[in-house]
């Protein structure tokens, strides 16, 4: 399994318009892709500090991912943002919900 986790600051007085945005159109669109596991998000209205990460099957799961649908996501997503998003992409150690351990991780 492979963790795609994006971190970004929304601006603060936009954050009921990404939380829609979010919600109703662009999770849809990240849940329907094929390999997709879960998502968790994280977001501090007052800040607008928000942070997703998304489990996939595999890494290339994620890579058609990041080359099918995210750059249309991320120019949804953009005007509603300070600064650009940053994306990290690392093999999932261990996941309680998932039953994944290190051992097991390491193996794909």
């Amino acid at each position: 399994m492979i963790a795609r986790i994006i971190t970004c600051t929304v601006t603060p007085s936009k954050v009921n318009e990404f939380r829609t945005l979010l919600n109703n159109t662009l999770l849809p669109r990240v849940q329907s892709q094929p390999g997709f596991v879960q998502n968790i998000e994280a977001l501090d209205p007052n800040t607008g500090q928000f942070s997703s990460t998304t489990v996939w099957q595999s890494r290339s799961d994620v890579e058609n991912y990041d080359n099918g649908v995210f750059p249309e996501i991320a120019a949804k997503m953009s005007p509603l943002l300070n600064g650009n998003p940053t994306v990290q992409t690392l093999p999932v150690e261990n996941s309680s919900t998932h039953s994944v351990k290190a051992a097991a991780a390491t193996a794909r």
